[in-house]
């Protein structure tokens, strides 16, 4: 029986002009997956219309739900008949159906059994946590049983839970299927499903992420996917040759731009903020209408962002092709580096140096970042973090600081060099005084969707 699992997300480049191409993003896959497994697979002799029957148990949940989706010719149908209403689930299974139909695969109706099972780090655990009479920290955390049933009213920790079920259960579907493994017809029916679910064509880059792993990404057109969008606000069918029109390999749709994952030496380290997380779509709209005000002014600080994220990234790459060509100058550099302030360190070496304008290079994005939140009055790096990400950029090994994605209340992220630095920056946010910061147990996996 197959799974199929695919990783979180963390932005830490990128936010708000990802939306909009050519401009790029640096997105982490992270350690945390949500994961999709057959259980039981039934066929019976097909009566028209064909039906396929898709159960899904979410244990993390304590939820069950159940969808019908029926191939009526050339049109697919889905409808829920049990547990809570999941767009995402709904339309994983109308699309994951239609796909199949679209590639003439299946005769037989069929009934399909799957599991739900996320990383614990999507979720918080404090409810769980504090009701066995412990403190989150990174100690408790891992004493967490894996998959663990949430507890009361539960936040997200904004890794992408939606995208990453999204994609594992849209990819389990499709190989249970018989559709096969194609990983970027994956991606676009997960995009479609995803899209659909949430009534709008977002940037893509967590669906992307949790098809690729760690990516620079740059914006699909929204063309290949808004025919999708038209008609139904919340449609509850598909016609299989607009799906084909839609996801054909003919047409591009993300042109890939190499990256291995972060560079040799360097880590992620992410903090969960106790304060309520942030409304990311009323975020977006007032960005994007204050980068409409300034659209036509010369060298505005939205292009000035661009420029910087992309010169950024630039040397990313850089640090990676130095990791493989110069190894143990790059180890020794990693080395020397992680226990120093890197705001007061002098370069020895030109891999020192390269490390150092990556660092210099992520403070210019962090400062544009946060002047595009004041000129369009989003906390995009609320005051409050900053004295927090100030302290934490000032220890030893840290290279970057920020707010991903699109920042907020959210989550704080570093990037460290060395495992030493790691630990060094979780003990500083467990002790913080400033306001409550739990480190999550995640690390960048490059890795995008497993199937087995």
């Amino acid at each position: 029986m197959p799974s199929a699992s695919a990783p979180g997300k963390v932005l830490i480049c990128g936010g708000y002009l990802v939306v909009e191409s050519p401009n790029i993003g640096l997105s982490i896959g992270v350690s945390a997956r949500f994961t999709t497994e057959v259980s039981e697979h039934t066929h019976t002799p097909s009566v028209a219309p064909r039906t396929v029957t898709v159960r899904v148990l979410s244990p993390q949940f304590r939820a069950e739900f159940l969808f019908v989706a029926t191939i009526t010719g050339e049109v697919v149908s889905v409808e829920q008949i049990e547990g809570p209403k999941s767009p995402f689930l709904l339309y994983g299974v109308l699309y994951a159906v239609a796909c199949q139909a679209m590639l003439g695969k299946g005769d037989d109706s069929s009934s399909i059994t799957v599991r739900l099972l996320a990383s614990n780090d999507f979720y918080s655990q404090r409810n769980y946590l504090e009701e066995r009479g412990e403190h989150v920290t990174v100690a408790t955390l891992r004493s967490v049983p894996p998959h663990n049933p949430l507890v009361g009213d539960v936040s997200k920790t904004g890794l992408g839970s939606s995208a990453a079920m999204t994609t594992s259960f849209v990819a389990c579907l499709l190989s249970e299927l018989g559709v096969g493994d194609d990983t970027e017809r994956i991606h676009r029916v997960a995009q479609v499903a995803h899209s659909v679910a949430q009534g709008k064509i977002g940037s893509g880059f967590d669906v992307f992420t949790a098809t690729y792993g760690t990516c620079i990404y740059r914006r699909f057109p929204a063309s290949c996917a808004e025919m999708m969008m038209q008609g139904a606000e919340a449609p509850t069918q598909v016609a299989v040759s607009l799906l084909h029109d839609c996801v054909k390999p003919e047409k591009l749709w993300v042109e890939p731009i190499a990256f291995p994952g972060l560079p040799k030496g360097l880590s992620l380290v992410l903090g969960d903020i106790h304060q309520g997380g942030s409304a990311t779509p009323g975020m977006v709209a007032k960005v994007m209408a204050w980068r409409k005000s300034v659209k036509e002014v010369t060298d505005n600080l939205w292009d000035q962002l661009g420029a910087a994220n992309r010169s950024y990234v630039t040397l990313l790459q850089e640090l990676c092709l130095q990791a493989s060509a110069s190894v143990a100058n790059h180890d020794a550099a990693v080395k020397r580096l992680s226990e120093t302030v890197l705001a007061e360190a002098t370069a020895e070496g030109s891999e020192e140096s390269k490390w150092l304008e990556a660092y210099t290079a992520a403070g210019t994005c962090r400062r544009l970042l946060r002047e595009v939140g004041h000129a369009a009055q989003v906390t995009i790096e609320p005051d409050s973090l900053t004295p927090l990400l100030n302290e934490t950029a000032a220890l030893p090994g840290v290279l970057a600081v920020g707010c991903p994605g699109a920042g907020g209340f959210d989550a704080v992220f570093a990037l460290v060099l060395g495992e030493d630095g790691c630990a060094r920056v979780e003990s500083f946010w467990e002790s913080y005084k400033g306001m409550e910061v739990c480190p999550l147990l995640v690390r960048e996996d490059p890795r995008g969707l497993a199937i087995e």
